[in-house]
């Protein structure tokens, strides 16, 4: 349990800064905050010395844990009576009504369930399968995470501090039954980072727990936060970056450096973990900007060259790698972008991408939101499914039984209960006045809603954009608590409430990957199984491939994926069979990453076997021979969907 050590550490930072705090829940959003910087520089420095290593991780961990908890000794122990009185702010929280609490204690069970099911469960999401767990595996062999050939360039330049945390949890632990957890503990901060934010603008207590049950009970988070996703993550950290910003406006000529460090800081790790989170952080430093000059006037330059300096110091060491690949810190140009814009493609994005939160078993409903949508494309002037300004082939209003009580797919779930709350709340917002005077409340939503049109005007419409959508979701639930608390008849805001608690019920036990009701339950299917819950055809044939190589004692595989590179599991037979260290690497790569097959160790590599995917989606025939640095490699085991070739 070596795991014990970065969380070891993030306790310590915890208890440091909750010293002279009166709300424990500040405390424990800065001290993440610094925790995750500290990982994030961690790695890169170990990184840049090829030492990602479990010893160099000990080591390290160790150290920094003896120095915060000497620290936090040293800080405390002439204070006990404030460390004591600290450390019972749960106790002094839990004074509620009890309405309240039953909702405290709905929040909890919602909780625990999913981190349950985020550790029985093994990562088997898609992209899992694709880039999130296989470059993890690729950086603990390369001990490094730069940059390595690949048939899938998204294991590159993708944006990783998600997969940093994966790394040092999996290399601590000796597997990935851990790996799930890091979009479970965001699921934890954002919760507790709402109810924070909703203190800000304004809530009473009530108002808090409503906006903690809010974001508790969105149906993509509940699906996602048991995965390797990180849509989870970047809204946590947008979440710091909107709390930070609400502290910094609030103190007004009493913000500091240390304000300024902490939004920089949000902002670095909220797009070191995900690309989206451009969009959702623009329009919030659109705020604090005009905020800002309108207090320091010419000065105003201060407080941006620190925050951008923090924010470009986090993000330094993948900008690089990518550059140097890819000739953009981004790296490989997106094909996501919207190839129009204007008011027409914005008005088309912001219906469609609504849509994806509306469907319902109504089968009759879904065809008449469709039409009326294609209807109004008319007189918009644009075609609905518009290839400029659409990824998937075809628009569609999702809908059928897969979003009340049977599975739920956590790529394209729809928050249709929350949707329409967040337009109720919207309307109740604009139609009473003494709730429009409250300070800061009505530039938060202006913002908020910002970052939802944003993404409208400049992403591809996409069957599965709703999993992008979870951070507006997210963001929008203080609000959402706000104008509940404000309700005059309590008993309707506490009926709304616990609709959300009951309702959301389906999508924590039938989540389609991971259910706890379900024939392929995950309490009697086995682990191995369960990685191939998207693709259980190729379970046999995996298992096939290694066992042969493995008769063969072949040790150094090259990797021939194509289109389809669904190679993680393959790592994790290998690791189930614990056979002799394997070196796994991917060949006769056909795209930028090619580059690197020139470089120090890639360009020694010699494998004694190849596996050649050969799936409809990998768009390679089947062939006898495979020649890589010389050498001719024939067909020696057979299957529909894989091949592997020896050097005979």
């Amino acid at each position: 349990m070596l795991i014990i050590l970065p969380l070891l550490c993030l306790i310590n930072i915890f208890l440091i800064i909750n010293k002279h705090r009166t709300d424990w829940r500040q405390a424990l959003i800065l001290s993440t905050t610094y925790w995750g910087v500290l990982l994030t520089a961690i790695t890169e420095i170990l990184s840049y010395f090829k030492l990602i290593t479990l010893v160099w991780l000990l080591a390290v961990w160790g150290v920094m844990c003896i120095i915060l908890i000497f620290t936090n000794y040293r800080l405390n122990s002439k204070n006990v009576d404030i460390l004591i009185s600290n450390s019972c702010f749960i106790i002094n929280d839990l004074k509620l009504s009890k309405p309240l609490k039953n909702l405290l204690f709905g929040i909890i069970f919602y909780v625990i369930t999913v981190g349950l099911i985020a550790i029985i469960a093994p990562p088997n999401n898609w992209d899992s399968m694709d880039y999130h767990m296989s470059r993890v595996a690729h950086w603990i062999q390369n001990h490094s995470v730069a940059h390595y050939p690949t048939s899938y360039t998204p294991q590159l330049y993708q944006n990783p501090w998600s997969e940093f945390v994966i790394l040092h949890f999996q290399i601590l632990s000796g597997g990935d039954y851990f790996a799930n957890l890091v979009q479970w503990l965001s699921m934890i901060g954002c919760i507790i980072a709402v109810s924070l934010i909703a203190k800000q603008l304004g809530a009473n207590l009530r108002g808090q727990v409503f906006s903690a049950v809010v974001v508790a009970t969105i149906p993509m988070g509940i699906l996602q936060a048991s995965s390797t996703q990180n849509d989870y993550v970047v809204a946590f950290w947008v979440l710091c970056l909107a709390y930070y910003l609400l502290l910094t406006v609030q103190a007004n000529k009493n913000s500091n450096w240390i304000n300024w460090f902490q939004v920089g800081s949000s902002i670095g790790l909220a797009i070191l973990s995900k690309g989206t989170a451009y969009f959702y952080i623009f329009p919030f430093l659109l705020w604090l900007c005009f905020s800002q000059i309108k207090r320091l006037r010419w000065q105003v330059w201060k407080p941006a060259l620190m925050i951008g300096s923090i924010s470009l110091l986090i993000n330094i060491g993948h900008y690089f790698r990518n550059y140097n690949l890819f000739a953009s810190p981004l790296g490989e140009p997106s094909s996501y972008r919207n190839e129009i814009l204007g008011i027409n493609t914005l008005f088309s994005n912001i219906l469609r991408n609504g849509a994806l939160h509306i469907g319902t078993p109504i089968g009759l409903w879904n065809g008449i939101a469709n039409k009326l949508i294609q209807i109004i494309h008319i007189f918009i002037g644009l075609d609905v499914d518009d290839p400029r300004i659409t990824f998937s082939r075809t628009f569609f209003v999702p809908g059928g039984w897969s979003t009340v009580g049977i599975p739920g797919n956590e790529n394209s779930a729809g928050n249709l209960i929350h949707l329409i709350l967040i337009i109720i709340s919207i309307t109740v917002f604009i139609t009473q006045p003494n709730i429009r005077k409250q300070n800061y409340i009505l530039p938060y939503l202006v913002t908020v809603i910002s970052t939802f049109f944003m993404f409208c005007y400049l992403v591809k419409w996409q069957a599965w954009n709703s999993r992008l959508h979870l951070p507006f979701f997210v963001l929008m639930s203080p609000f959402i608590g706000v104008i509940l608390s404000k309700i005059k008849k309590d008993k309707i805001a506490f009926y709304i409430i616990t609709f959300l608690l009951i309702s959301s019920l389906s999508w924590v036990f039938f989540n389609r990957y991971r259910p706890i009701i379900a024939n392929n339950s995950i309490l009697k299917t086995n682990r191995i199984e369960q990685y191939f819950s998207n693709r259980p055809y190729l379970q046999k044939t995996y298992i096939g491939a290694v066992g042969f190589l493995n008769s063969e004692k072949c040790s150094n595989i090259g990797l021939s994926m194509g289109n389809d590179p669904w190679e993680y599991p393959l790592w994790v037979i290998w690791q189930q069979n614990k056979q002799e260290r394997v070196q796994i690497q991917h060949i006769n790569v056909n795209n930028i990453s090619a580059f690197t097959e020139k470089e120090y160790p890639y360009k020694e590599f010699i494998p004694c076997g190849i596996i050649s995917m050969e799936t409809k989606r990998s768009k390679q025939k089947k062939r006898q021979e495979i020649s890589f640095q010389n050498k001719i490699y024939v067909r020696a085991w057979d299957s529909p969907d894989l091949g592997v070739f020896t050097n005979k």
